[in-house]
């Protein structure tokens, strides 16, 4: 529930092109940036396809950094590396070059978002226990910045469980005062807190 979909959507993306068919002579080698949108300092994945004998690293000032490119399953038809995108919202171009080519494609990194992440159950009992929890690579970019905060918890949430996949979770418990309360997670990636009521139901 927090962020198993896009992780396997990049998962399956990175398989997609260990497994392809190799180029034809024909095939003119080209560049990718998947998925074309994402967010400030999310995880995305390039590559090149087509095939290469030498290449470089993809470039953009859409990415934090270069991103360097392996040969999947030892195969140059298809090139493939991961990295984060800037935390500068636009539109970009990133460039290879393979065999002296230079190559080109375009992509986008979105508006920030608030966090996605779960908090359970919404409604408990006069101290009772709530659990939550997200993952560092699309439910809270780059991690969160502390522990979940509520004037309804009796005490922050810590994260004091991990998983794969940047996964965090932890557990608290709420007051003895019935209401609805918010609770916050902070992350490190984006300057926009997630936000989730919870009710602390009346005995």
């Amino acid at each position: 529930m927090w962020g198993k979909k896009s992780t396997m959507v990049l998962a399956v993306a990175a398989l997609g092109l260990a497994v392809a068919p190799a180029a034809s002579a024909e095939t003119e080698p080209s560049l990718r940036v998947y998925p074309t949108e994402v967010r400030p300092n999310e995880i995305f994945g390039t590559g090149i396809g087509g095939g290469c004998d030498n290449y470089s690293a993809v470039t953009s000032p859409g990415f934090a950094g270069p991103v360097e490119l392996v040969a999947v399953g030892g195969d140059r038809e298809n090139l493939w590396g991961n990295g984060p995108a800037s935390g500068v919202p636009g539109t970009y171009t990133a460039t290879a070059t393979c065999d002296g080519k230079t190559l080109t494609t375009q992509f986008t990194v979105l508006d920030y978002a608030p966090p996605s992440w779960g908090l359970g159950p919404r409604e408990v009992a006069p101290g009772g226990v709530i659990s939550g929890g997200s993952d560092t690579i699309y439910g809270c970019p780059g991690g969160p910045e502390g522990p979940a905060t509520s004037p309804g918890f009796a005490a922050p949430l810590q994260w004091t469980r991990g998983g794969n996949f940047g996964r965090f979770s932890g557990d608290t418990t709420v007051v003895t005062t019935p209401g609805t309360y918010t609770a916050t997670l902070k992350c490190k990636g984006t300057p926009i807190p997630g936000e989730i009521e919870f009710t602390v139901v009346a005995p």
